[in-house]
């Protein structure tokens, strides 16, 4: 690469780290999105399939309607539909979701919503999806 073309492209190189906007606030796609590893954030409107082997955050003003195959997800937005994970959903205070969970690990803030129904991975047992939190505070 020439040293002008890195000057012009280094910002994107140097933006590795930072999440990958593939769909703006405002925007709304119905089809079906894939990508590696990393991290890709969605703000705007997805219906159909996304997935990949990196992290998927839906910001607050994300929606998707239909399926997450991912390995983390980290909601802020709002899905409808079935989320698989191979590490780890968490739902943030702002987060909504409507479905199914199937992830080894659940994570939902106070906030956070999850109406539908969760599995484990590796195990056959559903798991109610409406769990009272646990209050770790030691007793007097």
């Amino acid at each position: 690469m020439k040293p002008k073309e890195k000057k012009l492209f280094g910002h994107f190189f140097s933006r590795q780290e930072q999440p990958l906007t593939i769909l703006c606030e405002g925007i709304s796609v119905v089809g079906s999105i894939r990508f590696g590893d990393g991290v890709v954030r969605l703000d705007g409107h997805l219906e159909g399939k996304i997935s990949g082997q990196g992290t998927l955050i839906i910001g607050e003003k994300g929606f998707l309607q239909g399926e997450a195959e991912v390995n983390t997800l980290v909601l802020n937005g709002r899905v409808q539909g079935q989320v698989s994970t191979t590490a780890i959903t968490h739902i943030t205070l702002t987060g909504r979701l409507f479905g199914k969970v199937h992830s080894p690990r659940l994570v939902i803030d106070p906030g956070g919503v999850f109406d539908g129904e969760g599995k484990t991975l590796g195990s056959e047992g559903i798991l109610p999806a409406s769990v009272p939190p646990v209050n770790p505070t030691p007793e007097s």
